[in-house]
């Protein structure tokens, strides 16, 4: 018997090449056999495949839609992207070739029975270099303990949240900003689905040292000013040490006679250049840390083209989007 509620599942495809085909079959077929209502969301992330393999998805199976970005933007913003064209009660996001797709039914019965946001997160990191196991902890460490960022361990893509959740997620989401943060950030009731990513189709290659060290400052310079905040705090001390010198230079010169002409002028010059820049330095930091929140309106992503399944829909079943 089939759940009397709509889902929506999103998934971020770029060059899908043979893949495409078996695993929209695999979802739909998943999705009809579970729930009365669902849609299925591929996000077109900049890809240059033959077109026809879109055309005969669209063609083949009902409750498909496609939205074409008009450039590849990355994961991430293909992902904002699906969530925010997703019209279901509860919308699950995953990566194909990834993420199972036989545990969506049990992470949305977790959603169901009253979190708002269900995390999907790796049991073990089983297979990545020890730099990069060792990277993450120190980076989990630093998110959470000094920048005060709900960011779950080994947390992936794969999620699901309700429709109050993602209502709320869509307000709070500037450009750029991580999904893995704001979908706790929003402080709706949350908890972690641990599960195991397909071991034949995990990423055939690790992250490069660039890559992770990219990821992690993306992480960290798109969701907080910390880092400008700490600069800030540096200019400041900065400051204070240069007041401290020139009180320093101060009382030598009062105090003793063989000071060297000169000295204390230059001294008290150069602590004042440094004091100077460091005050720059920190105001500078505090305004520049509050750019993003007053003009982040530019768009993450652009949609090129949407098109949505051709096939027509079980008569118990109301077409949600059609073709005009």
């Amino acid at each position: 018997m089939t759940a009397d509620v709509f889902v929506s599942v999103v998934a971020p495809v770029h060059d899908p090449g043979a893949m495409l085909a078996p695993f929209v079959a695999e979802a739909v077929e998943l999705l009809r056999a579970t729930y009365r209502h669902f849609e299925l969301i591929l996000v077109d992330d900049g890809s240059r495949i033959d077109p026809t393999l879109w055309d005969a998805v669209l063609s083949r199976h009902d409750g498909v839609r496609v939205l074409h970005l008009s450039r590849e933007f990355g994961e991430e913003q293909a992902i904002a992207a699906g969530l925010d064209s997703a019209i279901g009660d509860f919308v699950v996001t995953l990566s194909p070739g990834a993420d199972p797709l036989a545990l969506i039914p049990a992470l949305v019965q977790r959603a169901r029975e009253g979190a708002d946001v269900v995390l999907g997160v790796r049991r073990s990191r089983a297979g990545d270099p020890w730099w990069l196991r060792a990277g993450a902890a120190g980076f989990y460490w630093y998110a959470r303990r000094v920048m005060q960022l709900d960011v779950p361990a080994n947390a992936t893509h794969f999620r699901c949240l309700s429709r109050q959740a993602l209502n709320a997620l869509n307000k709070l989401r500037e450009t750029g900003s991580r999904l893995r943060v704001f979908s706790t950030y929003i402080g709706y009731a949350s908890a972690a689905f641990p599960y195991d990513p397909i071991g034949h189709t995990r990423r055939s290659r690790s992250r490069t040292p660039g890559e992770a060290v990219s990821l992690a400052l993306g992480m960290v310079l798109d969701n907080t000013a910390h880092p400008l905040r700490l600069a800030s705090l540096l200019g400041v001390a900065a400051a204070v040490l240069n007041v401290a010198y020139a009180a320093y230079v101060l009382a030598v010169y009062a105090v003793r006679d063989d000071v060297a002409p000169g000295w204390a002028t230059m001294s008290l010059t150069s602590a004042a250049q440094f004091f100077f820049l460091s005050i720059i330095l920190a105001v500078l930091c505090e305004y520049v840390g509050r750019l993003p929140r007053r003009f982040g309106t530019e768009p993450g992503y652009y949609v090129r083209e949407e098109r949505s399944s051709a096939v027509l829909l079980r008569d118990d079943r109301p077409n949600v989007v059609r073709e005009p």
